[in-house]
């Protein structure tokens, strides 16, 4: 996820004028947090297996276990940590007057 996150802010470097309507920048961003959902939750389903492959004996991996929790953990927070300064620009622009 911070993969997607650090390439988001390299294509799109701050500063920049970009030509396109509003509508593409929407996509843009909406196609951005998919990729990021995706990311995710592919980290939380590997997690589970191996803590499913554990637990039934077929893996007896803790290190590689413990630390696919922990990576699935930290992304979801990484991704709740920019979902939430979304939210917060998003208030404060409503929140302007014109």
């Amino acid at each position: 996820m911070a993969n997607t996150i650090q390439n988001g802010v390299t294509q799109n470097q701050v500063g920049t004028v970009q030509k396109g309507t509003p509508r593409s920048a929407a996509k843009s961003i909406a196609t951005s947090f998919q990729k990021m959902f995706d990311e995710v939750n592919n980290d939380q389903v590997v997690a589970e297996k191996k803590v499913a492959e554990m637990m039934t004996g077929k893996n007896k991996d803790i290190p590689g276990t413990i630390m696919a929790m922990e990576k699935a953990d930290v992304s979801l927070r990484m991704l709740m940590a920019v979902r939430n300064k979304v939210v917060n620009a998003y208030q404060e622009m409503m929140r302007m007057q014109v």
